[in-house]
């Protein structure tokens, strides 16, 4: 039985009161529902005729919005059974270098941070060589936890030239994306990003972080972001995702070979 999300009929705010289409608060409702785990995976959603009633809204109206829930990969529609929410399962394009928090706004989802750890630290030789600086000199050594809709997504290593750590150290970077902080606070967009992914057992850090079983598959991206004007290396990162939340996306064009 799909669980009762509230008593009585919900009034919803009109469009003439300046409130979002009825469906996509109905949307962002059940969304509130999940994100608190008052709906949990395998349970099932309210049908159409329940939030049509619940809401006073047609059924389309109600059926958009699960919908919606269904397309963000939120919950999946058995015939003849209704909808059940799944585990969260994100799909990332990888055509344009883009943040964590931009990403998951684009697929309507809540994107908060956890900050672990900020420090300074001297550069190996890896992190040297990516930042541009020379073996041993102070880099920021930044750790985060990124969660959408308060699930654990990712776990961030990064590594910054002293310069720029400092700046975005300031910030408060459980609100900021160091993106945002970067471009809109220091001025200094962004213009390439290299990418190495690979797929990897969880180390302790990532297993407690992103609460997985150690060795669990994760898949790791090594990523560099560079200035637009100077193509300075700006950030140096390990995004280390959860397997089973997080899958990516490629479109590719065929070479054709030149006479």
């Amino acid at each position: 039985m799909a669980p009762m999300l509230a008593r009585g009929a919900v009034q919803l705010a009109s469009r003439h009161q300046g409130g979002a289409p009825l469906h996509r608060q109905i949307r962002e409702h059940l969304l509130r529902e999940i994100e608190a785990e008052r709906l949990r995976p395998g349970d099932r959603l309210p049908t159409e005729k329940a939030l049509a009633e619940q809401f006073s809204v047609s059924r389309i109206t109600a059926q958009r919005a699960l919908n919606d829930i269904a397309a963000m990969g939120l919950a999946e529609r058995q015939s003849g059974r209704g909808s059940f929410v799944k585990g969260l399962r994100i799909e990332q394009d990888l055509n344009a270098l883009t943040g964590f928090v931009e990403d998951m706004r684009a697929l309507g989802l809540s994107a908060t941070a956890k900050v672990v750890l900020v420090e300074v630290s001297t550069a190996s030789a890896g992190v040297a060589d990516h930042l541009g600086v020379a073996l041993g000199d102070r880099v920021f050594h930044i750790q985060r936890v990124r969660l959408a809709n308060n699930q654990p997504i990712s776990l961030d290593v990064s590594y910054l030239p002293e310069d720029i750590g400092a700046a975005v150290a300031d910030e408060n970077l459980e609100d900021r994306p160091f993106y945002s902080i970067l471009e809109e606070t220091l001025g200094v967009p962004l213009g390439h990003g290299q990418y190495v992914l690979e797929a990897v057992g969880a180390d302790s850090l990532a297993a407690t972080h992103l609460d997985v079983a150690a060795d669990s598959p994760i898949l790791r991206i090594e990523r560099t972001a560079f200035g637009l004007h100077d193509n300075r290396p700006l950030v140096y990162e390990f995004l280390h995702y959860r397997g089973d939340r997080v899958r990516y996306r490629l479109s590719l064009q065929r070479s054709r070979p030149t006479d």
